[in-house]
């Protein structure tokens, strides 16, 4: 054969065939499995042959064999092939992923804060994708996420063991909460030595294990003078806020009116807001969702 013709208008069909030729060495065996005849196999072969303008087998009537040439093709065509059956795999992944529902469920407070700003960006990036937002105490969303009741989490210092990935998407210093009131509502900052003087109010660690530990941990061995936890929604609450007491919380944190947020000084931690998936059972189209949430917390200076 003479003149190379230009390989842009060989036909994967062609190339299967001939991979599968090449493996058998037997037209008989190569179209049965590819459920065709033996004269359509024969002229796809010499097409294939005619069009990158070589010999790729050598036959006789005992045997067929590859040329050099055809075992280079065969050598490099497999890898193509499975590099193509692979594309058309995550293809249809990410199609039937457009098509489903991310399952989110976010700590207290995040709903309110940074759930809604996530959820317009995947919703931006993903329009065919359903989100479906659930919110719950720390710990319950974490629980819920390991044990396959959510696709992906959102909690600030979740508690995480071996079975679930984390990624920070948010680092926020720790702030001093009180009541407007409150002697130190009208300082720049106040210090851990100060605070810890006062009656510290907490939630309750089975609700947000990480950032309760994170709160108690700051003032080391200075421990504060007095600690009452309640739940954040309980009229205790308000009334341990009204009488003077403190809480920490991020920076960003939603608060009314009613409250003040001062800087701590010396403050030795941050609160950090994590992505939570399961490593087993990871949601789909992971990497893309982890670049649109990184690209958002850039953004919005999370980071």
């Amino acid at each position: 054969m003479t003149g190379a013709r230009n390989p842009s208008f060989v036909e994967l069909r062609e190339l299967r065939y001939f991979v599968v030729l090449a493996r058998e060495l037997h037209f008989g065996r190569a179209a049965e499995l590819l459920h065709i005849s033996q004269p359509p196999l024969s002229q796809a072969i010499a097409n294939l042959e005619r069009k990158v303008g070589t010999k790729l087998l050598e036959r006789t009537s005992r045997q067929v064999r590859l040329t050099p040439a055809g075992a280079v093709l065969r050598d490099r065509v497999e890898h193509v092939l499975i590099d193509v059956d692979d594309a058309v795999v995550a293809t249809r992944a990410a199609a039937a992923a457009e098509e489903a529902t991310l399952r989110i469920v976010a700590g207290f407070p995040l709903r309110a804060t940074m759930l809604p700003q996530i959820a317009s960006a995947l919703g931006t990036q993903f329009p065919e994708l359903a989100l479906d937002m659930t919110e719950e105490s720390a710990n319950d969303a974490v629980d819920r996420v390991r044990h396959g009741e959510a696709d992906l989490g959102l909690a600030v210092c979740p508690a995480v063991d071996g079975r679930l990935a984390t990624k920070t998407v948010r680092r926020e210093p720790a702030v001093a909460l009180v009541h407007r009131q409150n002697l130190f509502a009208s300082r720049d900052s106040v210090t851990i030595d100060e605070l810890a003087e006062h009656r510290l109010l907490l939630w309750p660690r089975e609700r947000s294990a990480g950032s309760h530990d994170l709160v108690v941990s700051l003032f080391g061995p200075a421990a504060p003078a007095s600690l009452a936890v309640h739940d954040r929604l309980d009229a205790a609450w308000w009334r341990e806020l009204v009488a003077g007491a403190f809480t920490v919380v991020p920076t960003g944190a939603q608060m009314t009116p009613e409250y003040v947020t001062v800087p701590i000084a010396d403050s030795p931690s941050d609160f950090v807001t994590d992505l939570v998936w399961s490593e087993h059972a990871p949601p789909p189209l992971l990497a893309a969702l982890l670049d649109t949430i990184d690209e958002l917390a850039q953004a919005e200076g999370w980071l």
